[in-house]
């Protein structure tokens, strides 16, 4: 069996926030070529709220993530995106799991770079 010291399920949050950094995020103010992806909005505002709330600097980080992850997307993809039932599983299931995250892992969880798959 294997044991770890480190939360599993950090390693596993960060592995799907680091999901975020790739193609699907647009690098510029150019219009978005590939649709908003409402699933990692999702999560990646749910883990705003938390942050927000109980690691502030980690929150600013998160909400650089969540502006790149927009950019470029217009009011009317957000407002779909965000409407969608895969937004509203994705943040849920975020917001469940994030909830038992103790307070004492915020910085851990907010502040620490994102994991990298090898």
């Amino acid at each position: 069996m294997f044991h770890s010291r480190f939360p599993v399920g950090l390693l596993w949050l960060g592995c799907v926030w680091a999901l975020g950094t790739g193609p699907g995020v647009a690098q510029d103010k150019a219009p978005r070529s590939e649709p908003l992806n409402p699933r990692m909005l999702g999560m990646t505002e749910a883990l705003l709220d938390y942050c927000a709330k109980n690691d502030p600097s980690g929150g600013a980080k998160v909400r650089a993530r969540l502006k790149r992850l927009v950019q470029g997307a217009d009011k009317k993809a957000l407002t779909g995106a965000r409407n969608s039932a895969e937004y509203r599983s994705a943040r849920k299931s975020e917001t469940d799991f994030i909830s038992k995250v103790e307070p004492r892992n915020a910085r851990r969880l907010c502040s620490e770079p994102a994991a990298r798959s090898p």
